[in-house]
């Protein structure tokens, strides 16, 4: 079973000049399981990032579905929250929602979802992103596999290497609460990320064919300068399904941004997403606060005419003081 433990570091009040001490923090007593899955509907980053909730307790086949998500690679994500330590079990109950999941006919999986995406943000803009991703989907509904709860059984993490033979995209995030002499309880996580291996071969997805659906949302002015500004800053461009992501060149399979077009009661915009730790886990010499303040609408929003390009001017500057385009391609941080 994973065990973490956590300490504080502390001046030595008798003596500055001496080594800082570190102090162990014990436990909390707080309920932690009860409140888990309000706190991720709360604040999604909790668990991941670039993801969109999209569905909680939703009802499939005899079962409920814990929290259903999008993410930046334009897949849903199964997420099941256990009141406990992560067993086998909590990987069955997945697997078994992703293959109910898989099978839903398209309208019936609206009937599901459209009911209540109020609880998630703007209903409207969170249901063309829905539409989009149904609507391209071709044959095959791309599904990964998240399992949260409190500590994570070894079984289960020898389960997860098996399974990464197989490439059966899943994650596991375990929390823990712990309380300092002074201050307030801190919240710890630990993730064991999904395989980076190759996947098998799959469908193409191309800049050409996400710079398609702009043009069909009236947004390509806007999106094709999304595009250049992370080009120019020297960062990859992942083209998804119906998206474009931003990762670091360092890890072309994580998240730094993503920009997905569509138009919306005559609104044509693009949902835009910036993780501002993504940006500081990556280059640490950009300052936590400054990146911050770059992710303001957290999970993502969505913008249209001077509001859009507000904040492309947003981006553009930020990029620009952090990647010259003069050493863009080979900036170290």
């Amino acid at each position: 079973m994973s065990r973490l433990a956590v300490w504080s570091i502390e001046a030595r009040p008798d003596d500055d000049a001496k080594p800082s001490i570190p102090k162990k923090a014990g436990r909390s007593s707080i309920e932690l399981e009860k409140y888990l899955e309000n706190w991720i509907v709360d604040d999604v980053s909790l668990i991941g990032d670039g993801l969109t909730l999209v569905g909680q307790q939703v009802t499939i086949d005899d079962g409920r579905l814990d929290l259903l998500a999008i993410d930046s690679q334009d897949r849903w994500i199964v997420i099941e929250v256990k009141p406990g330590v992560l067993e086998s079990g909590a990987l069955h109950q997945a697997l078994y929602y992703a293959a109910s999941l898989a099978r839903l006919d398209p309208q019936e999986l609206r009937e599901k979802l459209t009911p209540n995406l109020s609880s998630f943000g703007e209903p409207q803009v969170i249901s063309q992103r829905i539409e989009t991703l149904i609507d391209d989907e071709g044959e095959k509904r791309e599904i990964a596999l998240m399992l949260v709860g409190v500590g994570i059984h070894p079984g289960l993490a020898r389960m997860n290497e098996f399974l990464e033979r197989f490439q059966i995209p899943m994650s596991i995030v375990s929390f823990e609460v712990f309380k300092p002499d002074a201050g307030p309880k801190l919240l710890v996580r630990e993730v064991i990320e999904e395989s980076t291996e190759p996947p098998r071969p799959k469908i193409k997805y191309t800049v050409e064919a996400i710079r398609a659906l702009a043009i069909d949302a009236g947004v390509i002015d806007s999106f094709d300068r999304f595009v250049r500004i992370a080009k120019e800053a020297g960062l990859a461009v992942q083209p998804q399904r119906a998206s474009i992501r931003i990762a670091p060149p360092a890890n072309r399979t994580r998240y730094l941004m993503y920009a997905h077009p569509h138009n919306e009661a005559n609104r044509a915009g693009l949902w835009i997403s910036v993780g501002g730790p993504q940006f500081v886990e990556f280059f640490p010499k950009i300052d936590e606060v400054e990146a911050s303040a770059i992710a303001r609408e957290g999970s993502g929003a969505h913008f249209a005419g001077k509001e859009l390009e507000q904040r492309l001017d947003e981006i553009e500057d930020f990029l620009t003081k952090h990647f010259p385009k003069t050493d863009a391609e080979t900036a170290s941080f």
